[in-house]
């Protein structure tokens, strides 16, 4: 959803695209981070994660007896465990394909490298793990560009993970379930616009000062001015700034009544409708398209009597548990984070990571008995439709097609829960709004 541009980079990482929590949280963190500086530091292990407990280590005593995937995310550098959830959920789900007997026969060994928040990290231990595996999986990072050179050069190597860079997201060997694509979901909108015809006539928001967000805001302005919206004010915010009171002062003089809390981290929006709270500012819409579905959100926001009402639009199902009982891939998708990493709390990364290793693992099953990395790729570019049995909005990763259904929740005495939507699925039917074009 956003473009970021960090020290060490050689490219920035362009994502402008549906509605995410990722992207928007990325953004905020890249800035923060890139002040620290770093110290590149990596490894590789065989045993998933340090969070898992040894049972789920797996070993291969003879080439033909597993299948190795490998995984570079970041884990350490200056923001230690900063996507610790994709590593988290990637195991996670070829931990419960193992306990399953694994794919025709064969475990699944999980191949883990840091790149310790460094470009030339990332880029090194992917090559290293790219003569080791037959495909990689859920790897998450803000260089993942840099790791792309390396599947630049080996085509035939899949990379079944989401990518921030738009240059990693173009190769024929990239396969996302959650396909870069600039622009954004049309169908909250109309949902917001038909039920709050005036307040949408008097948006607000604010944006965190980089590249990256800055560029999605102007991605998402345009598709809300497509369906009738009225940005009457817009800032920026610097990256260290906690306190937001003149920001939201200075929306209610501007007659703000529907604030977007979509282009931040959701720390962030946090201590905005805290202060929004502070100085009595009830503006009859506040939404978020992803950031804000946190575990911590409601609570620094001043508990339910302030976060009740807030609006969240995702193509995610409610993952951290409301959708527990209703959908079982939520239940399923907990379970094991649980299993291979007790007490972490589930992020958005993990779903990333989770909903990634079991898009390979279809793939496996398509190449046959004896797959190899180029009869892997060969079977993701036939897989035209995935959701991970209905925990994510369906997408079409071989053609990098996004999703166009959603789902809405607000937070209800102090939960995010559905809203004017079925038990389970999502809501379909409106497009999606295509930067620069039209709304497919």
């Amino acid at each position: 959803m956003v473009p970021v541009h960090l020290s060490g980079s050689t490219k920035s990482h362009t994502t402008p695209r549906r509605w995410s929590a990722a992207a928007v949280a990325v953004s905020f963190l890249a800035t923060v981070c890139a002040a620290c500086g770093t110290s590149p530091g990596s490894h590789v292990t065989t045993a998933r994660t340090k969070t898992v407990t040894p049972s789920t280590s797996v070993s291969c005593p003879a080439p033909t007896s597993c299948l190795s995937i490998g995984n570079v995310s970041t884990l350490g550098g200056p923001v230690p465990g900063l996507f610790e959830g994709a590593l988290v959920g990637t195991n996670a789900y070829l931990t419960s394909i193992d306990a399953a007997g694994g794919v025709d026969g064969r475990e699944l060994r999980l191949l883990s490298a840091d790149d310790a928040f460094s470009c030339a990290q990332n880029e090194a231990q992917t090559r290293s793990l790219a003569s080791k595996v037959i495909a990689f999986a859920g790897s998450f990072s803000l260089f993942d560009n840099c790791g792309g050179k390396v599947f630049a050069a080996h085509p035939q190597i899949p990379d079944v993970s989401v990518t921030l860079s738009s240059f990693t997201s173009s190769l024929p060997n990239n396969f996302s379930i959650d396909p870069l694509v600039p622009g954004w979901d049309a169908g909250p909108l109309l949902w917001f616009k038909k039920h709050f015809p005036r307040a949408v006539k008097h948006v607000g928001t604010l944006v965190a000062q980089v590249p990256s967000a800055e560029a999605q805001w102007a991605g998402e302005k345009q598709a809300m001015q497509k369906v009738g919206f009225h940005v009457v004010y817009d800032t920026t915010f610097g990256p260290l700034d906690t306190n937001f009171t003149s920001q939201v002062i200075a929306m209610q003089h501007a007659g703000v009544q529907a604030v977007n809390l979509s282009d931040m981290n959701g720390a962030t929006a946090a201590r905005i409708v805290s202060a929004m709270f502070q100085q009595g500012f009830k503006p009859p819409l506040v939404f978020s398209a992803g950031p804000i579905y946190t575990s911590s959100f409601v609570a620094r926001a001043g508990g339910a009597s302030v976060a009740d009402g807030i609006y969240l639009a995702q193509n995610e199902a409610l993952y951290l548990g409301g959708d527990a009982k209703a959908v079982p891939a939520v239940a399923t998708f907990l379970h094991w984070v649980h299993v291979v990493a007790p007490g972490f709390a589930p992020d958005l990364y993990a779903v990333y990571g989770w909903a990634s290793a079991e898009l390979l693992v279809e793939a496996l099953r398509k190449a046959g008995p004896d797959p190899t990395s180029s009869s892997v790729s060969a079977a993701l570019r036939s897989i035209h439709s995935f959701d991970a049995n209905g925990l994510m909005a369906p997408t079409d990763p071989a053609a990098k097609s996004p999703a166009t259904c959603w789902l809405l929740a607000r937070v209800s005495n102090g939960k995010f829960v559905r809203y004017h939507m079925p038990s389970t699925g999502f809501r379909c039917g409106s497009g999606f709004i295509r930067a620069g074009g039209g709304t497919r």
